[in-house]
């Protein structure tokens, strides 16, 4: 009989990999009071039940915008996106393990609030039953 696993079992396989990145970490999503700062929320999209089961992990790593001036208003951290980025990306990077493999699929920057962006790292994730 296969172990299948469902998507909050891959959500924490890949939060206990980040444990070493030091910023808050959170679950599926982020939390309805989180402050405007740094941290990171690790969601999975559906996962299907083949033998070697499928899923896209997406990594986001926060940062609270800068203030450029008056003239500009606020502008993406991108020292701070870039550094957390590639925290998550050395981390996650061709992970292989006899029961899972992760691969670095795709990145792109997003404004999330007015005076917030975040990086979004997409893995590919694959268990093996």
């Amino acid at each position: 009989m296969a172990n299948y696993k469902l998507t909050p079992e891959i959500v924490d396989i890949v939060y206990g990999l980040l444990s070493s990145i030091t910023v808050p970490k959170y679950k599926a999503s982020r939390p309805s009071l989180a402050k405007l700062g740094e941290f990171l929320v690790i969601g999975s999209l559906p996962i299907d039940a083949d033998v070697m089961q499928f899923c896209y992990v997406n990594v986001n790593y926060y940062a609270k915008d800068i203030d450029g001036g008056t003239n500009i208003g606020f502008v993406p951290d991108l020292i701070k996106l870039k550094a957390g980025a590639k925290l998550v990306l050395d981390i996650l990077e061709k992970v292989s393990t006899t029961e899972y493999l992760i691969d670095f699929e795709k990145e792109q920057l997003i404004r999330d609030r007015d005076e917030e962006h975040f990086i979004n790292l997409r893995f590919s994730f694959k268990y093996i039953n």
